[in-house]
């Protein structure tokens, strides 16, 4: 599995768009891509001579970590003699490209838990680089009527003690918005007094009109120099988005830590890029002043027509090569069906219907905008303005209310932190003092939830933890003199804590920290309640998907990866079928019988199920809902992403199926009544999927056979894993503990006939058919 930091961010959203036009473009259709991010232009010639010189001198081996030493000396010069700040070359850096300088640089920079200042709207990249170095991204939000520029009020309210940096882009991508002398200085006396790190990435200075003067931030004095690092290359002012040479000019110590990351890295940038990047800055510069009059007469163009656009507001850039016009007004529109309800609506309905890809405000941290880029010719420009204005006034005001407010919460936390079972009296004891010393009496959740006579007493500050716990359980007596079973205390915020459970089998006691991840309670209140009535009687927890055929249950039990929602949602649509489980029973062996009962009141369901059982939608509309995804950013779901139907970038405002992780509250009552739920079943099969290219579709095991799977627990698809019983929810694997299960296992295999279901020796459709035959459907 990816690393939580991994999972969090997405693939550029300015990616996404270019893939899709571009696969547009590869069937013939007419689209103009005004979502580039580089110049139109060509790299000027005498660059690509140095270039083709360094290859003809075999200039192509490793070079020093951090640049040539006359590529720095250049760099130095460059700042000196444009910028007015003086530089040492052991105070540059030269990395693959401007935006490596500032990933090296939050690594360098950010502890866990630092905060970064972003004025939004941002570049897409800001925050997972921020992220991804495991600091705090915190964004401000900056005004249109400001020219998109963050003030020094909003500065100094952003400020925290956990900050750490300022990253301001100026000019701005996506805005254009730039900042004069005065515009800095009064940032920068914020910056010294509070101590704050500027990251100023100046990648576009040179691309400024109207006679705009460009000033670095570094240049505003001694004290802000020494806190200020620039971020700058070649990339946009020559034309070399694909040289990849960027650079980074601040304290040596900053730039040492950078060093240190890159060396670990990418090491040094290309050398013949270097070669090339050289002759860039030390050569003529006059195809830059031909690009910037060409971008001034397109942004005026496109100004012009956006403007003469009814609802249209767009802010006049003074520098970069990007338009961020205000679309608002045209949100809660539709055409032939489709209704556009935010920036990523907007975006699908412009590149479907107009033919014309740009990109939304939302993946820049501000809805209700979309970026055109004039980094194209002036006959695309127009071509595109056209069509623009066409597709829009195709639009009309939605004839009834289409929009589902969905019950939705997101948690920082999207999956299980680490357990920790083997935890001795003492530090149950303290872990139970911390628990209980922060959970203020005004801000104090309990709740007793019986789980099949096993009550287990939630105590949390946390509302969405017992908002979902009451949900999920049948309730039980809440009463001084009743004492539980077993309790949980789940605490929130804890300075200095680390996200981590807990669980004392003695005390039966459970104990986690800063997590609001619903998953984590119930699966320590299902491990806890197996725990206490596997000893108490010969009740055990079984993991599968469980159904009801007119009395005689069915088990399928399987490892990720096996596909076994495909057959448990076809069988759920037979008319006989009655739902028990879509995780976990308890069964009771009795006699010759083997009573499984399903432990909840509700079902804690992952939302991506709709992509086997559509009709499943509707009602988790209507349910309690935790980390659906409501941003096109956040989709994970990739077979999704490379089709042409993704409901985020039609506008929806969330989607069940873009994310694992998303978790629906459904109450089982709600798919049919009783006719479509049993509470409880007795087994007559249990099936056990795997896949293997060798076996036969349907085999028997013996009882021994059938166990030794399930205690081994192995993975069927990816890195070999065990989880025994394919129970994640188990929490005392001690020998004696597994063998009194082996025995149970034993006992049920008896009872209830096990089949092993090969996935790998035939088709979905044939394999169906045999789980179909042995049920007798």
């Amino acid at each position: 599995m990816l690393s939580d930091r991994i999972q969090r961010i997405g693939f550029s959203p300015t990616l996404k768009i270019s893939a899709k036009a571009t696969a547009m473009k590869a069937e013939g259709v007419d689209v103009i891509d005004l979502s580039v991010g580089e110049p139109d232009f060509p790299t000027p010639e005498n660059v690509k001579q140095a270039a083709k010189r360094a290859i003809d001198q075999n200039f192509t081996k490793y070079t020093a970590n951090d640049g040539i030493l006359p590529l720095r000396k250049a760099i130095c010069r460059k700042l000196k003699e444009e910028n007015g700040v003086e530089y040492e070359p052991d105070e540059i850096i030269v990395s693959p490209g401007a935006k490596n300088c500032i990933f090296n640089l939050s690594i360098a920079l950010f502890n866990k838990g630092n905060e970064a200042i972003i004025p939004a709207p941002y570049w897409v990249s800001y925050p997972a680089m921020v992220g991804l170095a495991k600091g705090n991204p915190v964004y401000v939000e900056t005004k249109e009527e400001n020219g998109f520029r963050i003030t020094p009020k909003e500065l100094s309210a952003a400020i925290s003690p956990s900050t750490r940096a300022l990253i301001l882009n100026n000019p701005c991508n996506p805005t254009g918005a730039a900042y004069t002398r005065d515009d800095l200085m009064e940032l920068a006396k914020i910056c010294i007094d509070e101590g704050i790190i500027v990251i100023s990435d100046e990648i576009y200075e040179k691309l400024v009109y109207d006679g705009f003067t460009f000033t670095s931030f570094a240049a505003l004095g001694k004290k802000i120099k020494e806190n200020t690092v620039i971020i700058n290359g070649v990339s946009k002012a020559y034309s070399m988005t694909g040289w990849r040479i960027g650079y980074a000019a601040g304290p040596k110590e900053y730039i040492m830590g950078m060093s240190k990351v890159q060396s670990h890295n990418t090491s040094n940038a290309t050398s013949i890029s270097q070669m090339a990047a050289l002759e860039a800055l030390t050569g003529p510069q006059h195809d830059i002043r031909r690009m910037v009059t060409e971008f001034q007469m397109r942004r005026n163009y496109m100004i012009d027509r956006l403007r003469g656009i009814p609802g249209i507001s767009c802010y006049e850039p003074r520098g970069a090569f990007y338009l961020f016009p205000n679309v608002r007004s045209y949100f809660n529109k539709e055409y032939e069906g489709m209704q556009i309800r935010n920036s990523y609506g907007m975006a699908y309905y412009l590149l479907k219907h107009a033919h014309v890809a740009v990109v939304p405000g939302e993946a820049f941290g501000a809805e209700g905008y979309i970026r055109l880029s004039y980094a194209t010719s002036m006959d695309n420009i127009i071509k595109a303005m056209d069509r623009i204005t066409k597709a829009l006034a195709k639009l009309e005001p939605t004839r009834e209310a289409k929009a589902i407010s969905l019950n939705n919460t997101i948690t920082q936390k999207k999956d299980f932190v680490e357990t920790e079972v083997h935890v001795g009296p003492e530090l149950r004891d303290a872990l139970v003092a911390e628990a209980e010393n922060h959970l203020a009496h005004d801000a104090y959740y309990e709740w007793n939830a019986n789980i099949l006579g096993v009550i287990i007493q939630l105590r949390t500050n946390l509302p969405h933890l017992y908002d979902f716990w009451l949900e999920n359980w049948y309730p039980a007596q809440l009463e001084t003199d009743l004492e539980p079973h077993g309790v949980i205390y789940a605490v929130g915020w804890i300075p200095g804590r680390e996200p981590r459970a807990y669980y004392h089998a003695e005390t039966r006691t459970g104990i986690f920290f800063k997590s609001a991840y619903y998953g984590q309670l119930r699966s320590l209140a299902l491990g806890m309640a197996d725990d206490i009535m596997s000893r108490m009687s010969t009740t055990y927890s079984v993991r599968g998907l469980g159904l009801d055929f007119d009395g005689n249950g069915l088990l399928l039990i399987a490892p990720k990866g096996t596909g076994k929602a495909t057959f448990f949602a076809n069988l759920l649509r037979h008319p006989k079928s009655k739902l028990v489980t879509d995780d976990i029973v308890f069964v009771r062996l009795n006699g010759k019988a083997a009573i499984a009962d399903a432990p909840e009141r509700k079902l804690y369901m992952q939302t991506n199920f709709v992509e086997k059982f559509p009709d499943f939608a509707p009602l988790f509309d209507k349910s309690k809902c935790e980390n659906v995804i409501t941003s096109r950013d956040e989709c994970v779901n990739g077979p999704c992403q490379r089709l042409d139907n993704c409901r985020l970038d039609r506008g929806s405002p969330f989607c069940y199926e873009a994310s694992p992780k998303s978790r629906v509250m459904l109450d089982p009552y709600w798919i049919g009544g009783t006719n479509k739920h049993a509470k409880r079943t007795n087994l007559r099969w249990v099936m056990l999927l795997k896949n293997d290219p060798i076996s036969p579709i349907i085999a028997k095991p013996t009882p021994a056979e059938a166990v030794r799977f399930c205690e081994e627990g192995l993975s069927q698809s990816g890195p070999m894993r065990s989880k025994p019983f394919f129970n994640p929810h188990l929490l005392t694997n001690s020998n004696d503990r597994v063998d009194a299960r082996r025995r149970f296992y034993e006992k049920l295999f008896a009872i209830a006939q096990p089949y092993f279901i090969n996935l790998g020796a035939g088709d979905k459709d044939e394999v169906q058919k045999q789980i179909n035959k042995i049920i007798g459907i």
